[in-house]
């Protein structure tokens, strides 16, 4: 009886341990697609909107791109992201190839629609 309660307490915890990755995959997701419109959406129809200066900043650029794409795999695969982040720490005394590999795309990824965005800025006239 004892050992049928303990394994019931476990998996609640399992289930909890799940809950929180997807709460905080929701979260990363809603942040990263507010990042979103602020500074991707928003300056690209600026013109639109009659205004005469843009801002944009390339680190809320990365986060806006990264975020929601780590949000929604984390809603999407739980614990399984975790376990697969395991292996790609970023530590300078044991990179392999799957941190490098990440590392990476993650700046092609984040740096490309840096460069876009910034092109499109100036195609509109903005400097």
């Amino acid at each position: 009886m004892a050992q049928q309660s303990d394994n019931n307490s476990r998996s609640g915890r399992h289930s909890a341990a799940k809950l929180g990755t997807r709460s905080r995959g929701l979260l990363m997701l809603i942040i990263g697609l507010g990042l979103a419109k602020w500074q991707v959406y928003d300056p690209l129809h600026a013109r639109n909107q009659g205004l005469e200066q843009v801002t944009v900043y390339s680190l809320l650029v990365g986060l806006a791109v990264l975020l929601p794409v780590l949000g929604a795999a984390s809603i999407v695969m739980g614990d399984r992201l975790n376990r697969i982040f395991e292996d790609i720490r970023i530590d300078p005394k044991r990179l392999n190839w799957k941190s490098i590999a990440v590392l990476l795309l993650m700046t092609l990824v984040a740096g490309s629609t840096w460069i876009w965005i910034l092109l499109e800025l100036s195609a509109q006239g903005y400097r």
